[in-house]
């Protein structure tokens, strides 16, 4: 008992350095040797894509579901808080308004940022628009007719004073020939008569310039004053209407990341709101770069859900972007190159496709090479 002990501990030792060691013992030409382990052959999640057995030479592409028109972000065009989303996808939400999956139209407003400073702005510029439009109006319509006959009593004044005075003089003149009067008495009614003049000549033109109007270039000061108010309160008005986030287009509520109180920023990571035209929905395939001198634009495709074999969509060939651009969509494949190009080609799923499908979901394309594309 005391010998089996010690060798049964030895031999699970032995086992134990076997089993972590990278080696095997092995016999060459009669002597033991130490060869390499090779690791058991990784089984992947999901089979590899199967290209369709009428397809006699094909071209395997990612290809990423997306709307008709492609998806659209939306975004904030001025950072600030939302104040009311009018999209959302909560169960309970009140007021209720559009739903995630709802149609919504063009012009539709989506959310709201916070705008109550520019509408005390707005409020001011409007203010100081009124003041200029009627500035204006005041020296379009001169002179009122109550400022004329105060003008043109001020006028018979001046001419009654001017008799006076020319009175005055007259008597002043032959009394001093007659040397009845000093030179000094003489001399100040004739600047009297001569100021009396001037006054009559004053209130005249008063009176002229004031039956005249406003002068013409003031009139144009005061337009190019009233223009740049109502341009103030334009561009006031139009900062408020951006406030308010709209549907670019006609579509469906694909995604709603944003809440009431979120400061929305322009350079959010991910987009508030996402709207596609789902209503035909279209495939981005990805060609690889190794792949293009086989590729012919125009030729038909078929794909399938990622890791299945069935059912099969028919596709539709729409566009090719003629812009070769890194990957961007991966699939996770741990064998998967991410140092490469690819070509985007557009194809259009069937009208009534086989089984559902959801915009951004992966689909294995095949390209069948072996048909000529239609020429028209």
């Amino acid at each position: 008992m005391r010998i089996v002990l010690p060798i049964v501990a030895l031999l699970g030792i032995a086992l134990a350095i076997r089993s972590v060691l990278p080696y095997d013992v092995g016999l060459e030409s009669g002597r033991p040797v130490l060869k390499s382990k090779a690791p058991p052959p990784a089984k992947p999640v999901l089979p590899p894509p199967e290209r369709p057995s009428r397809f006699a030479e094909s071209v395997h592409g990612m290809g990423l579901v997306e709307a008709q028109r492609e998806n659209i972000p939306i975004g904030t065009p001025v950072p600030g808080v939302v104040m009311e989303v009018h999209v959302d996808g909560r169960p309970g939400y009140d007021p209720p308004h559009k739903w995630v999956g709802d149609r919504v139209k063009k012009g539709e407003p989506l959310f709201r940022i916070d705008g109550r400073e520019l509408e005390a702005e707005l409020t001011s510029r409007e203010a100081a628009l009124a003041s200029a439009e009627a500035q204006l109006h005041r020296l379009e319509n001169m002179p009122r007719l109550e400022d004329l006959p105060p003008a043109q009593a001020a006028l018979e004044e001046a001419e009654a004073r001017l008799l006076d005075a020319e009175a005055a003089f007259t008597r002043s003149a032959q009394l001093y020939q007659r040397s009845m009067l000093a030179a000094s008495e003489y001399d100040r009614d004739r600047y009297t008569r001569a100021a009396a003049k001037a006054a009559v000549d004053r209130a005249k033109a008063d009176l002229e310039k004031l039956q005249a109007g406003a002068w013409k270039e003031d009139v144009a000061v005061q337009r190019a004053a009233v223009l740049q108010a109502r341009s103030l309160v334009d561009n006031a008005r139009i900062l408020l209407d951006r406030l308010i986030v709209r549907a670019p287009v006609d579509g469906v509520v694909l995604q709603v990341n944003v809440r009431p109180g979120q400061i929305a920023t322009q350079a959010w990571n991910q987009p508030m709101v996402v709207i596609g035209e789902v209503d035909r929905l279209h495939v981005r395939v990805d060609i690889d770069e190794n792949d293009l001198p086989r590729f012919r634009e125009g030729v038909p495709a078929s794909a399938t859900l990622k890791g299945r074999t069935e059912p099969e969509f028919p596709l539709t060939f729409v566009r090719i972007e003629p812009y070769v651009i890194p990957k961007r969509s991966l699939t996770g494949d741990n064998a998967e190159r991410v140092d490469t190009r690819v070509l985007q080609v557009l194809y259009a799923l069937p009208d009534v496709p086989p089984t559902k499908v959801y915009v951004g979901q992966q689909m294995d394309v095949f390209l069948d090479l072996g048909e000529a594309p239609d020429r028209p």
